[in-house]
């Protein structure tokens, strides 16, 4: 497996780590919502439990999907191309990551802040099962576009899996500064939700059997990236940011998204 580590696994792993890590910021608002309805003896171990669980849904479904990306004999034809269960899979999460991504920025930008929170809010003094089964539930939510992100940004199941551990250990350390960082700055949240949009249409030119080399794909990200980053650092703006739209706001329960 180790042996055929190139270049671009490496880079494929690096970029998926973090994007996984930017991506995942509105989990961990949801689980921190989640686990402040819990005394503050037991916030603290609910926070983990539903990184550790959001990481293991992510890696039972890793494992399924590549099952099922092995489905690759033809089941019909469509204008001459043969279609198979791998290429259904891969246009069906194309289109998804496109609808996602795409309903997101929306939100972010017209929707109505702390939507989703709303019923999170009104329930008090959850017990730490219930609060455990609902992490649970909405973890499988969370998880599919992070795992059909990852199909499309690598080719090998190790990456997907080890960048899907690596970001969550990220955030159990480093949650409440990326955090900030990324409230600061809204245009890195959105950038995030774009690259969604491009590695959408990337698997649904994969199911139709038109090849996107992943090493365009990183190159679009990282140039992109960098243009962002150095127009932070070379025009930093004197006014507040764009306040985003997010569906989990605590706003009026402040609740602690440090996770150690």
């Amino acid at each position: 497996m180790f042996e055929n580590i190139t270049s671009e696994t490496l880079v494929s792993l690096i970029t998926l780590s973090l994007l996984e890590v930017v991506l995942g910021i509105d989990n961990i608002v949801f689980i921190s919502i989640l686990s402040g309805k819990l005394p503050e003896a037991k916030q603290k171990l609910a926070r983990r439990y539903g990184l550790f669980i959001g990481m293991l849904v992510r890696i039972c479904l890793l494992a399924a999907i590549s099952i099922i990306l092995k489905l690759d004999k033809s089941l019909f034809e469509i204008l001459g191309i043969g279609i198979s269960g791998k290429d259904i899979i891969l246009m069906g999460g194309g289109l998804f990551l496109i609808y996602q991504s795409t309903k997101e920025i929306h939100h972010k930008l017209e929707g109505e802040s702390g939507d989703e929170s709303k019923e999170l809010n009104k329930k008090k003094n959850m017990s730490f099962a219930s609060v455990i089964v609902q992490m649970f539930i909405l973890n499988i939510v969370f998880s599919i576009d992070s795992v059909i992100t990852a199909v499309g940004m690598a080719n090998e199941i190790w990456v997907m899996m080890t960048a899907v551990i690596a970001s969550v250990f990220v955030m159990l350390f480093a949650a409440e500064p990326i955090s900030h960082f990324v409230q600061k700055h809204p245009t890195i949240k959105i950038l995030a939700l774009s690259f969604l949009l491009l590695i959408g249409a990337s698997l649904i030119a994969e199911g139709i059997h038109y090849h996107i080399p992943k090493g365009t794909i990183y190159f679009s990200m990282a140039f992109a990236f960098t243009v962002n980053m150095i127009q932070l650092k070379l025009h930093p703006t004197q006014h507040p940011p764009v306040n985003l739209h997010e569906r989990y706001s605590d706003k009026d329960e402040k609740s602690k998204i440090d996770m150690v």
